[in-house]
């Protein structure tokens, strides 16, 4: 079942109590709120069960639901998607924590085939290193996969006297609503859509006061990078 389609499904069952308490669901009734047939009404509300959202009882022969929090925790977040979209367009929101990586950041963004590229399309020299950031909201996580398919601003691979380093692609963001900067991904990336990296002419843990576990938020300019 499409992630969407099961937020609609979840705001449906909120809407009737059920993230605050064991709530009675008849089939009959779920059709209705769902705007199924009984069948597929059902077979929806195992669905949601079997994937996490859904604590399901029988009492007295009649089936209690209830919200898990995990299905609470997706629906706030959408609802936070959707007033980004109002409150940003334009633009992407994000929030997580900063952690330190293996420290091999300082060493690519001081490779000279790097850097002059990266002059040329921001307009700066960034500072030798990466602040690495992690998400832990699932819709956040899925606008990265989006963003990460979005084209960006191009950075070419090279080739060295010992080996060749892989194309990566920028995009503008604010961090912190006060410092220029940009989400930096490459190619040849360790980590997942669970993990930005920023990039600025500052050293962002400096600049902001950052320490490991710090919570931030960015917002990466869409407009710019289409």
């Amino acid at each position: 079942m499409r992630k969407r389609l099961i937020l609609t499904y979840l705001i449906d069952l909120m809407k009737i109590g059920a993230g605050e308490q064991m709530v009675r669901a008849p089939t009959t009734y779920l059709a209705h709120i769902f705007g199924l047939s009984q069948q597929s009404a059902s077979r929806v509300l195992s669905e949601l069960s079997d994937l996490g959202y859904v604590i399901k009882e029988v009492k007295n022969g009649s089936v209690w639901i209830k919200l898990s929090e995990k299905a609470k925790q997706e629906v706030r977040s959408y609802i936070n998607y959707v007033l980004g979209a109002i409150n940003h367009p334009g633009e992407f929101v994000f929030k997580g924590r900063v952690f330190s990586g293996m420290g091999e950041g300082a060493y690519y963004m001081s490779q000279p085939g790097y850097r002059r590229q990266f002059y040329a399309a921001l307009g700066y020299y960034p500072y030798p290193g990466t602040l690495n950031v992690r998400l832990t909201d699932p819709i956040m996580i899925d606008q990265n996969k989006v963003l990460r398919m979005m084209r960006g601003m191009q950075i070419r691979g090279f080739r060295d006297k010992s080996r060749t380093f892989g194309d990566v692609k920028l995009y503008p963001a604010v961090i912190m609503d006060s410092v220029e900067g940009a989400v930096i991904y490459a190619e040849r990336s360790i980590y997942g859509p669970d993990v930005v990296e920023l990039i600025s002419k500052h050293n962002l843990r400096r600049k902001l006061n950052l320490t490991d576990g710090t919570e931030i938020h960015f917002r990466v300019k869409l407009t710019e990078i289409r």
